[in-house]
């Protein structure tokens, strides 16, 4: 009997501890949000939609486009508030020769370079032959030298026998009024001879007029040349007149004259 109460008071006294500390542990405490927090927000809050793990989303490149053309590295453009060092707006150049590039397109002399004016090469001047271009006798015009005695010659079409009967024969692969116009005619021994361009001075004068109007040419060089060499015939930036006759006795020579028109 002694025994049970005295177990009847050890299981009282352990309650009574047990209610305490619960009673201990029922606080709650309050504190002031540390300003390094911030209230949460989700991404679908922020943005209107669901994080794609692994795919893009609304978030990703947020970049501003670069703008091609006109308005990119060539000018100041959305990437650019101010022209880059080295960076130009322009290039310019100038008839003088001067050239380079600046922000504002001022001429620029770079370092090295001579603002010497280096002359373009001559374009060829050629005019083909058409049936409209034609004298009304068929001919595509006709030669005086006054000097040597020649008074309108005709030139034909063609460096051949039946032309040089009726006159001047015109070498076809050349022009029949702007540029080289070459022809040719017999030495001697024809009615119709140039046999005396050799004698012919710098300087003394050639007409020859077409359906285009006549022109004035002054003799520029008279020689001999090869029979093959038919570079004399080649197109020219410049009006002149190419003419060609045999050497007497020698087939290998050529009398070759050229005079340009004068201004």
């Amino acid at each position: 009997m002694k025994r049970t109460f005295s177990l009847i008071v050890l299981m009282a006294v352990m309650c009574s501890c047990l209610a305490m500390t619960a009673h201990a542990a029922d606080y709650s405490f309050t504190t002031a949000a540390s300003v390094d927090y911030y209230d949460y927000t989700s991404y679908e809050d922020a943005y209107g939609s669901q994080y794609n793990y692994g795919g893009s989303n609304v978030v990703d490149y947020q970049i501003p486009e670069l703008e091609y053309g006109a308005f990119s590295t060539t000018q100041t453009g959305i990437m650019e508030k101010s022209p880059l060092p080295g960076l130009q707006a322009s290039v310019s150049t100038t008839p003088s020769g001067d050239y380079g590039v600046s922000g504002d397109g001022t001429p620029v002399i770079l370092p090295g370079v001579s603002s010497d004016p280096t002359p373009l090469p001559d374009i060829p001047s050629f005019t083909e032959l058409t049936d409209g271009f034609l004298l009304s006798n068929g001919a595509i015009g006709r030669i005086s030298i006054p000097a040597i005695g020649v008074k309108n010659y005709y030139l034909w079409q063609g460096e051949t026998a039946s032309s040089m009967k009726k006159g001047l024969g015109h070498f076809t692969s050349t022009s029949v009024w702007d540029g080289n116009v070459g022809m040719c005619g017999h030495n001697r021994g024809a009615r119709y001879n140039i046999g005396g361009i050799k004698k012919l001075e710098a300087g003394d004068k050639i007409t020859y007029t077409t359906s285009e109007g006549t022109r004035t040419y002054r003799v520029e060089t008279v020689k001999t040349i090869s029979s093959t060499d038919w570079s004399y015939l080649e197109p020219t930036s410049d009006n002149r007149l190419t003419i060609i006759t045999c050497v007497a006795g020698d087939y290998s020579r050529r009398w070759c004259l050229q005079a340009v028109e004068e201004n």
